[in-house]
C-alpha cells in the first residue's frame, strides 16, 4: 500500500483537533484582532458546545473508517467534502460581531473599517446556516462511506475464506478417473466359507 500524502496525513490532525480549536476561535479569535470580545460570550458559551459536538459527530465517522484510522490519513474525498465546512467556520471567527464598552465590530471591521460591520453580520448568518445544514448532510455521506469500506472488506472477507471451496471444487470438476486393468482385472473374489452363488457380493 503505497504511503499517504504529507497533505492527508496533515489533514487528518487538523480535523481531529478542528473539534477543539475552531469554537475556541469562534469565541476568542476576533480579539487577536483588536475587536470587542464582551456581550456575546455567554451566548457562545451555551452554543459553541454543541458546535463541537457537531463537527466531532462529522469528523468521528471520518476517522472511523478502518483505513483512515490505520494509515492516519483522511482521503481526498475527505478533505474536498469537509474541508470548505470546517472553512467556512473557521471564516465566522473573523467575522462575529460582538460589543463591548459601547462598541461593536469583527475583527474584520477591526481590520478593514467599521463600513464591513454589514458583510460581517451577512455572512455570520449564512456561515450559521452552512454549519447547521452543512453538518447532517456531511454525517449522512460520511456514514454512507463508512458503509460501503464495510461492505467491501466483508465481501473480500467472505471471498478468502471461500476461496479454498473454490479451488477444491474446480480441482474436482477437472480430475478424471480411468479403469484400472490389472492382473485381476474382471474377476471374481470368493471369500473362504462362502456359497458360490453369493461370491462377487
Amino acid at each position: 500500500m503505497a504511503a499517504p500524502h504529507p497533505i492527508l496525513r496533515a489533514a487528518f490532525w487538523a480535523f481531529a483537533g478542528a473539534i477543539v480549536a475552531l469554537p475556541a476561535w469562534l469565541m476568542f479569535g476576533r480579539a487577536l484582532a483588536g475587536a470587542p470580545v464582551g456581550e456575546a460570550l455567554l451566548l457562545q458559551a451555551f452554543l459553541l458546545p454543541g458546535l463541537a459536538i457537531l463537527i466531532a459527530v462529522v469528523v468521528g465517522l471520518t476517522v472511523a473508517r478502518k483505513r483512515v484510522r490505520q494509515q492516519r490519513a483522511l482521503a481526498w474525498r475527505d478533505v474536498r467534502l469537509i474541508g470548505p465546512w470546517l472553512l467556512v467556520i473557521a471564516l465566522m471567527g473573523v467575522t462575529v460581531v460582538d460589543s463591548s464598552g459601547g462598541a461593536t465590530g469583527s475583527a474584520l471591521t477591526a481590520w478593514l473599517g467599521a463600513g464591513w460591520l454589514p458583510a460581517s453580520e451577512s455572512f455570520t448568518a449564512i456561515g450559521v446556516l452552512v454549519t447547521l445544514l452543512g453538518a447532517p448532510v456531511l454525517a449522512w455521506l460520511q456514514v454512507m462511506e463508512l458503509g460501503r469500506e464495510t461492505r467491501a472488506r466483508v465481501e473480500r472477507f467472505v471471498d478468502d475464506l471461500n476461496a479454498p471451496l473454490l479451488d477444491q471444487r474446480a480441482r474436482d470438476e477437472t480430475a478424471s478417473f480411468e479403469r484400472l486393468d490389472g492382473p485381476q482385472a474382471g474377476s471374481t473374489i470368493r471369500i473362504e466359507g462362502q456359497p458360490e452363488g453369493d461370491a462377487g457380493r
